[in-house]
């Protein structure tokens, strides 16, 4: 999620206190009733069979912060008591030790800046550097600092060449680059992983474009080994309970801070509403709802079982 100064916080409590839930920029509105975003699943999953070698076998995840918004926020129409937002990166596995991050949350400064921030571990943060470090494949959902943060602030940024991997309208997002101060040797050393709908990057991992939320968004579909589907959706909604409720981001954010293309997006949440009513057993992975991160294949802290 984009980082919000603490001007928007004391903003959005002047709006609270002043009880505008009726406004234009925080009310709820209908979502489409058929989307127009083609998730294609059958089109994933073919991907994920493409490409020859060991899948994954689990998922690991380092919890480096939490921190909580207003739900009002978050999603339109919602109270504005707090909920709570983790902010993590995860690690797909594989038998013989090697594995593809996701993401790379945010640092100590950055995460404490940041309005209703919580505890830092550093111990996790510590963790998620070194995984930057020896991964074969870094990906990153979106843009954004507290999911780039970790690319950024690396000590080391040469070694991350050849192992992160942006896509092209990520690469190309300056301002965004800019807002993180990406070390000039990445921007100018990283190759763009370029395409159109998906990707496959690995075996039984698949990039799926959905830009919105930023220009260069984009969906993780993972099959594991023994089968099991999750599809990272970074922060194509900040919390299930959009997906539930077919809330989507109230306009005060998408229109003032983010800058997002909001239909665009919209017609996402109502694919992945679809995706769970469907009951095809696709697990999403929501990155700041902890809830979505309770999984028998989703397990605490990262592993570094190669010497």
């Amino acid at each position: 999620m984009l980082r919000l100064s603490r001007f928007i916080l004391v903003l959005g409590l002047i709006f609270s206190a002043a009880s505008l839930s009726g406004c234009y920029y925080l009310r709820s509105e209908p979502v489409p009733e058929v989307s127009n975003y083609d998730l294609g699943l059958p089109k994933l999953r073919a991907l994920a069979a493409s490409l020859p070698g060991d899948r994954p076998t689990e998922v690991r995840m380092a919890l480096v912060g939490t921190a909580s918004l207003p739900g009002a926020m978050m999603m339109a129409g919602k109270s504005w008591d707090a909920i709570e937002m983790t902010h993590l990166a995860f690690q797909l596995l594989r038998p013989d030790g090697s594995f593809v991050v996701i993401d790379a949350a945010q640092d100590r400064e950055a995460h404490e800046a940041s309005p209703g921030s919580q505890p830092f571990d550093d111990a996790q943060w510590a963790d998620l550097l070194r995984a930057l470090g020896e991964a074969e494949q870094v990906v990153i959902t979106h843009e954004h600092g507290d999911h780039l943060g970790g690319v950024a602030r690396y000590p080391n940024p040469e070694k991350l060449i050849g192992r992160v991997r942006l896509n092209e309208a990520q690469l190309a997002n300056a301002d965004a680059l800019d807002a993180v101060e990406m070390p000039d040797v990445l921007r100018e050393g990283l190759e763009p992983i370029v395409y159109e709908d998906a990707i496959a990057i690995a075996p039984g991992i698949v990039l799926k474009s959905a830009p919105g939320h930023t220009p260069g968004n984009q969906m993780v579909f993972v099959t594991l080994a023994n089968g099991r589907e999750f599809l990272f959706v970074g922060d194509t909604v900040w919390n299930g309970d959009a997906i539930s409720e077919l809330r989507y981001r109230p306009r005060f954010i998408t229109d003032w801070i983010i800058g997002e293309n909001r239909e665009t997006a919209i017609h996402q949440l109502r694919a992945l509403r679809d995706l769970v009513d469907s009951g095809e057993g696709v697990h999403l992975v929501i990155a700041h709802d902890a809830r979505s991160h309770v999984d028998p294949d989703l397990k605490s802290g990262f592993v570094f079982v190669r010497p």
